[in-house]
């Protein structure tokens, strides 16, 4: 019997206990962080967030730290054997690419991880293309 992947949360989880053991080596890892979009909110709990500016669709992990050409880097992560981001997630990471973020789904947290390394080693460069204009339409 197949076991079940574990869930998203617990892969952030690891995502951030890695980076946690490696910021002596890319101390700019203490500026890493991430959203709590998956997680299952109460409506009323839910409402107060999107309030203060909570959207659905946004990555889970974001690296402010300009590499390669790109502004940072937003990870929007998978459980292993899930499905692609699709809806506002797919809008979400095409529009972060388009302003000029490198921006990627993961599935498990060593996908996440290893996109990280290539980041932060330089792996991942942005070609050459014209500057973003700001008051240009998204969609």
């Amino acid at each position: 019997m197949k076991t079940p992947d574990r869930p998203e949360y617990e892969d952030q989880v690891a995502v951030f206990e890695w980076a946690a053991g490696m910021e002596y080596k890319w101390p700019c890892l203490k500026l890493l962080f991430g959203s709590l979009m998956g997680v299952k909110l109460p409506p009323k709990l839910l409402n107060k967030y999107q309030k203060a500016g909570m959207k659905k669709g946004k990555p889970d992990i974001n690296l402010p730290v300009p590499m390669g050409g790109y502004c940072g880097l937003w990870i929007e992560l998978k459980r292993k054997g899930g499905d692609k981001p699709k809806g506002k997630q797919e809008e979400t990471l095409k529009n972060l690419a388009i302003v000029g973020n490198s921006a990627h789904a993961c599935w498990g947290s060593a996908n996440a991880i290893k996109v990280i390394k290539q980041y932060l080693e330089g792996k991942i460069v942005k070609e050459k293309t014209a500057p973003f204009n700001p008051t240009a339409s998204l969609f």
